[in-house]
Protein backbone atom coordinates (compact mmCIF):
# COMPACT_ATOMS: atom_id res chain seq x y z
CA UNK A 1 0.00 0.00 0.00
CA UNK A 2 1.50 3.47 -0.91
CA UNK A 3 -0.12 6.69 0.20
CA UNK A 4 0.06 10.07 -0.36
CA UNK A 5 -1.92 13.45 0.83
CA UNK A 6 -4.06 12.89 -2.06
CA UNK A 7 -4.44 9.09 -3.16
CA UNK A 8 -3.69 5.94 -1.66
CA UNK A 9 -3.05 2.86 -3.63
CA UNK A 10 -3.60 -0.91 -2.26
CA UNK A 11 -2.89 -3.73 -4.25
CA UNK A 12 -4.29 -7.08 -4.07
CA UNK A 13 -3.37 -10.36 -5.22
CA UNK A 14 -5.49 -10.28 -8.25
CA UNK A 15 -6.88 -6.52 -8.56
CA UNK A 16 -5.55 -2.86 -7.30
CA UNK A 17 -7.76 0.35 -5.61
CA UNK A 18 -6.83 3.26 -6.21
CA UNK A 19 -8.18 6.08 -3.82
CA UNK A 20 -8.56 9.38 -4.46
CA UNK A 21 -8.68 11.56 -1.36
CA UNK A 22 -11.25 14.50 -2.02
CA UNK A 23 -10.65 17.36 0.07
CA UNK A 24 -12.61 20.48 0.61
CA UNK A 25 -12.26 24.38 0.39
CA UNK A 26 -12.63 24.97 4.03
CA UNK A 27 -9.96 26.12 5.45
CA UNK A 28 -8.45 25.74 8.83
CA UNK A 29 -6.70 28.12 10.87
CA UNK A 30 -3.14 27.72 11.38
CA UNK A 31 -2.25 25.45 14.40
CA UNK A 32 0.45 24.10 16.43
CA UNK A 33 0.44 20.64 18.31
CA UNK A 34 3.18 19.38 20.44
CA UNK A 35 3.61 15.42 19.70
CA UNK A 36 5.40 12.41 20.80
CA UNK A 37 7.36 9.97 18.71
CA UNK A 38 5.71 6.56 18.91
CA UNK A 39 7.39 3.31 18.15
CA UNK A 40 5.81 0.20 17.31
CA UNK A 41 7.17 -3.05 16.00
CA UNK A 42 7.05 -4.29 12.12
CA UNK A 43 5.94 -7.68 10.84
CA UNK A 44 9.77 -7.88 9.62
CA UNK A 45 10.97 -7.20 13.46
CA UNK A 46 12.15 -3.60 12.90
CA UNK A 47 10.73 -0.50 14.17
CA UNK A 48 8.21 2.27 12.82
CA UNK A 49 7.79 5.48 14.04
CA UNK A 50 4.96 8.12 13.68
CA UNK A 51 3.89 11.17 15.18
CA UNK A 52 1.33 11.22 18.40
CA UNK A 53 -0.30 14.27 20.28
CA UNK A 54 0.84 14.72 23.53
CA UNK A 55 -1.69 13.96 26.22
CA UNK A 56 -4.31 13.33 23.75
CA UNK A 57 -2.58 10.67 22.18
CA UNK A 58 -3.94 11.82 18.27
CA UNK A 59 -2.40 11.03 15.36
CA UNK A 60 -0.55 13.07 13.76
CA UNK A 61 -0.35 12.89 9.50
CA UNK A 62 2.11 15.06 7.74
CA UNK A 63 4.36 14.52 4.66
CA UNK A 64 8.09 16.13 4.23
CA UNK A 65 9.65 15.99 1.14
CA UNK A 66 8.98 12.10 0.98
CA UNK A 67 8.24 9.33 3.22
CA UNK A 68 11.52 8.43 3.67
CA UNK A 69 12.76 11.90 4.46
CA UNK A 70 10.00 11.92 7.18
CA UNK A 71 11.08 8.38 8.65
CA UNK A 72 14.84 9.49 8.68
CA UNK A 73 13.84 12.56 10.71
CA UNK A 74 12.04 10.64 13.49
CA UNK A 75 14.98 8.30 13.79
CA UNK A 76 17.50 10.81 13.91
CA UNK A 77 17.36 11.54 18.16
CA UNK A 78 18.51 7.71 18.29
CA UNK A 79 21.49 7.65 15.44
CA UNK A 80 22.57 11.00 16.88
CA UNK A 81 22.09 9.49 20.40
CA UNK A 82 19.91 12.88 21.87
CA UNK A 83 17.13 10.05 22.39
CA UNK A 84 19.20 9.16 25.35
CA UNK A 85 19.11 12.45 26.84
CA UNK A 86 15.87 12.96 25.32
CA UNK A 87 13.18 10.16 27.10
CA UNK A 88 10.32 12.86 27.17
CA UNK A 89 10.42 12.39 23.13
CA UNK A 90 8.77 9.48 23.42
CA UNK A 91 6.67 9.77 25.98
CA UNK A 92 2.78 11.01 26.01
CA UNK A 93 2.74 12.93 29.60
CA UNK A 94 4.72 15.98 29.89
CA UNK A 95 6.36 18.80 27.42
CA UNK A 96 10.25 18.83 28.60
CA UNK A 97 10.81 17.51 24.86
CA UNK A 98 8.41 16.83 22.20
CA UNK A 99 7.86 17.89 18.32
CA UNK A 100 6.20 20.96 17.57
CA UNK A 101 4.51 20.56 14.35
CA UNK A 102 2.81 23.81 12.88
CA UNK A 103 0.74 24.90 9.68
CA UNK A 104 -2.47 24.27 8.59
CA UNK A 105 -4.70 21.17 8.73
CA UNK A 106 -7.24 19.79 6.13
CA UNK A 107 -8.14 17.09 9.02
CA UNK A 108 -8.27 17.71 12.48
CA UNK A 109 -10.79 15.43 14.10
CA UNK A 110 -10.89 13.22 17.58
CA UNK A 111 -8.55 10.71 16.51
CA UNK A 112 -6.18 12.23 13.54
CA UNK A 113 -4.53 15.79 12.36
CA UNK A 114 -3.67 15.55 9.08
CA UNK A 115 -1.24 18.84 8.00
CA UNK A 116 -1.23 20.57 4.87
CA UNK A 117 2.08 20.68 2.74
CA UNK A 118 2.87 24.37 1.71
CA UNK A 119 5.11 27.25 3.38
CA UNK A 120 3.36 27.54 6.48
CA UNK A 121 4.11 23.68 7.40
CA UNK A 122 7.41 23.33 10.11
CA UNK A 123 8.40 21.03 12.32
CA UNK A 124 11.04 21.59 15.15
CA UNK A 125 12.41 18.79 17.75
CA UNK A 126 13.04 20.68 20.98
CA UNK A 127 14.23 21.86 23.05
CA UNK A 128 17.24 21.47 21.77
CA UNK A 129 19.84 24.00 20.77
CA UNK A 130 21.00 21.51 18.01
CA UNK A 131 20.68 23.43 14.76
CA UNK A 132 20.51 19.82 12.91
CA UNK A 133 16.89 19.41 14.46
CA UNK A 134 15.46 22.64 13.14
CA UNK A 135 12.82 22.82 10.59
CA UNK A 136 13.41 19.35 9.52
CA UNK A 137 12.01 19.24 5.93
CA UNK A 138 13.89 22.33 5.20
CA UNK A 139 17.35 22.91 3.69
CA UNK A 140 19.74 24.15 6.68
CA UNK A 141 21.36 27.28 6.30
CA UNK A 142 24.38 28.85 8.33
CA UNK A 143 22.62 30.44 11.28
CA UNK A 144 22.72 29.40 14.80
CA UNK A 145 19.80 27.93 16.70
CA UNK A 146 18.75 31.11 18.61
CA UNK A 147 19.00 33.09 14.99
CA UNK A 148 16.59 30.16 13.18
CA UNK A 149 14.00 30.47 15.81
CA UNK A 150 14.36 34.31 15.87
CA UNK A 151 13.85 34.32 12.56
CA UNK A 152 10.79 31.83 12.79
CA UNK A 153 9.05 33.98 15.31
CA UNK A 154 8.86 37.07 12.42
CA UNK A 155 7.49 35.15 9.97
CA UNK A 156 5.11 33.47 12.08
CA UNK A 157 4.05 37.04 13.13
CA UNK A 158 3.82 38.26 9.81
CA UNK A 159 1.72 36.15 8.83
CA UNK A 160 -0.52 36.54 12.06
CA UNK A 161 0.24 33.39 13.90
CA UNK A 162 0.78 35.02 16.79
CA UNK A 163 0.58 32.09 19.15
CA UNK A 164 3.52 30.20 17.19
CA UNK A 165 5.68 33.51 17.13
CA UNK A 166 5.17 33.86 21.30
CA UNK A 167 6.59 30.14 21.40
CA UNK A 168 9.51 30.78 19.04
CA UNK A 169 10.60 33.54 20.39
CA UNK A 170 11.41 31.83 24.10
CA UNK A 171 12.76 28.75 21.73
CA UNK A 172 15.14 31.45 21.06
CA UNK A 173 16.01 32.80 23.90
CA UNK A 174 15.64 29.55 25.79
CA UNK A 175 18.65 28.52 23.07
CA UNK A 176 21.18 31.25 23.23
CA UNK A 177 20.80 30.72 26.87
CA UNK A 178 22.06 27.32 26.81
CA UNK A 179 18.40 25.14 26.12
CA UNK A 180 16.35 25.24 28.58
CA UNK A 181 14.18 26.97 31.63
CA UNK A 182 16.52 27.10 33.61
CA UNK A 183 19.39 28.03 32.03
CA UNK A 184 17.70 31.72 30.89
CA UNK A 185 17.56 32.16 34.37
CA UNK A 186 21.05 31.21 35.10
CA UNK A 187 22.29 33.81 32.17
CA UNK A 188 20.09 36.77 33.39
CA UNK A 189 20.43 36.73 36.89
CA UNK A 190 22.95 39.28 37.04
CA UNK A 191 21.22 40.70 33.57
CA UNK A 192 20.05 45.00 34.10
CA UNK A 193 16.62 45.23 35.56
CA UNK A 194 15.22 45.64 31.87
CA UNK A 195 16.77 42.72 30.58
CA UNK A 196 15.35 40.46 33.43
CA UNK A 197 11.66 42.17 33.14
CA UNK A 198 11.96 41.09 29.55
CA UNK A 199 13.12 37.66 30.34
CA UNK A 200 9.97 37.29 32.94
CA UNK A 201 7.29 39.13 30.18
CA UNK A 202 8.45 36.68 27.68
CA UNK A 203 8.21 33.47 29.98
CA UNK A 204 4.79 34.72 31.03
CA UNK A 205 3.64 35.07 27.15
CA UNK A 206 5.26 31.80 26.70
CA UNK A 207 3.00 30.05 29.43
CA UNK A 208 -0.03 31.41 28.00
CA UNK A 209 0.54 30.09 24.58
CA UNK A 210 1.81 27.01 25.86
CA UNK A 211 -1.40 26.70 27.67
CA UNK A 212 -3.70 28.38 25.89
CA UNK A 213 -7.72 27.59 26.09
CA UNK A 214 -9.97 30.81 27.46
CA UNK A 215 -6.60 32.81 27.03
CA UNK A 216 -5.88 33.96 23.58
CA UNK A 217 -2.54 35.08 22.03
CA UNK A 218 -2.94 38.43 20.19
CA UNK A 219 -0.79 40.70 18.13
CA UNK A 220 0.12 42.93 21.00
CA UNK A 221 1.15 39.80 22.87
CA UNK A 222 3.21 39.39 19.91
CA UNK A 223 4.16 42.53 19.56
CA UNK A 224 5.90 42.21 23.17
CA UNK A 225 7.04 38.99 22.84
CA UNK A 226 9.30 39.90 19.72
CA UNK A 227 10.45 42.74 21.28
CA UNK A 228 11.20 41.35 24.62
CA UNK A 229 13.18 38.44 22.61
CA UNK A 230 15.32 40.87 20.89
CA UNK A 231 15.97 42.66 24.03
CA UNK A 232 17.32 39.68 25.80
CA UNK A 233 19.26 38.34 22.77
CA UNK A 234 21.10 41.74 22.13
CA UNK A 235 22.09 41.52 26.22
CA UNK A 236 23.40 38.01 25.43
CA UNK A 237 25.42 38.89 22.50
CA UNK A 238 26.94 42.18 23.98
CA UNK A 239 27.56 39.57 26.77
CA UNK A 240 28.48 36.42 25.58
CA UNK A 241 32.23 36.23 26.41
Amino acid sequence: MTQSPHEISVAFERFSVKVHIASSDIAFPPTSVWSYIEEYALEDSGLGRRLREKVTGRKIELYGRNQDHLLTFLSSPQFTGAKTHMANLYQKDGFDDYVLVSGGTATDSYDVLLFNDGAELTYLLGPTPDTAYRDAFRVLTEESAPEAHARTAQTHFDSGRYREAVLSARLAVETACGGRGPDVKRRLADAPADVATAGKALYGKRHVAVHEGDTRVEQPDAVQAIRAMRRVLDYLADNSS
